[in-house]
């Protein structure tokens, strides 16, 4: 019986530890592709002017690897996902991807050796809520991921401040799309970008 309860006890331990390396997954994944972000924003090799295309394209590879750009757009999109043709649902996730990218990027430029603190972790089933918090000189600012189990753990919402990047989105496409066609979306989102290319409207209203 003793020798019963050794091997109980034993197993025990292994499930526990299973589980907490299980529960430090989600995280493990942002931590690294945040971590490769910076790393990319402090290479010197890289801050060079004529270096900054090269420098996005790196950083646009970075986040492909840790954000599911599909279940983003889709939760964006929210019940007018189901107005898209398939077709159009591509182009709005190859479109809406890159225009968050590009938004973004331009932002994550200021980057200035500010300090990410990894504070929680809690898992619901397919879903993980990472809570960091930015260290800046003068504040700091909370940032919370979302992510969803696939294959691998991916990012589809960070909440900046308490704001949702989805829901934020979810209110324009919304308004656009109660008078417009999703392809006049898609247009204003395209149009974004090109104004986005030619060094304006660095801000996330989409045809504002």
């Amino acid at each position: 019986m003793k020798k019963l309860t050794n091997i109980l006890g034993a197993l025990a331990l292994v499930v526990c530890f299973a589980s907490v390396a299980l529960a430090g997954e989600p995280q493990d994944r942002l931590k690294a592709g945040i971590d490769n972000v910076i790393t990319i924003l402090s290479d010197a090799g890289l801050k060079a002017a004529n270096k900054r295309t090269e420098r996005q394209n790196k950083l646009r590879a970075v986040a492909d690897t840790f954000f599911d750009w599909r279940e983003l757009s889709r939760r964006a999109a929210a019940e007018n996902w189901a107005k898209f043709s398939p077709k159009q649902q591509e182009d709005f996730v190859t479109t809406f991807s890159e225009l968050l990218q590009k938004t973004y990027i331009r932002k994550l430029e200021k980057y200035n050796n500010e300090k990410v603190n990894y504070l929680k972790e809690q898992i619901e089933g397919d879903q993980a809520f990472i809570n960091t918090q930015v260290q800046m000189k003068d504040k700091s600012i909370p940032i919370n991921y979302i992510m969803i189990k696939r294959e691998k753990w991916l990012v589809y919402d960070v909440f900046v401040e308490g704001v949702s990047l989805v829901k934020n989105y979810r209110t324009q496409f919304a308004k656009i799309l109660s008078k417009d066609s999703p392809e006049e979306l898609l247009q204003r989102m395209k149009d974004k970008i090109k104004a986005i290319d030619n060094g304006q409207n660095v801000d996330d209203k989409v045809g504002g």
